[in-house]
C-alpha cells in the first residue's frame, strides 16, 4: 500500500470531509514507516475521539 493510499484510508476512517488541508498525493515522499504507524493506529481503533483526530491531523501535518 502506498503512502497516498494509506492517507486516503486514514481520512476516510476519521470521516474528514474537508480534505483541502491534507492532500494525500503530497505524502508520496513522507517517511513510509511513520505513515504506516499512523495508519495502523487508526485502522485498529473502532472509534476515535475528537482529540485523537486532532492529534492525528497534527502528526500528518508534520510528516508533510
Amino acid at each position: 500500500m502506498t503512502n497516498e493510499q494509506m492517507i486516503e484510508a486514514i481520512l476516510d476512517k476519521m470521516n474528514i470531509i474537508n480534505r483541502g488541508a491534507i492532500k494525500a498525493e503530497e505524502y508520496n515522499r513522507a517517511d513510509s514507516s511513520a505513515v504506516k504507524e499512523i495508519y495502523d493506529y487508526v485502522m485498529n481503533r473502532s472509534s476515535l475521539s475528537i482529540s485523537e483526530v486532532d492529534g492525528i491531523v497534527e502528526e500528518l501535518g508534520q510528516l508533510n
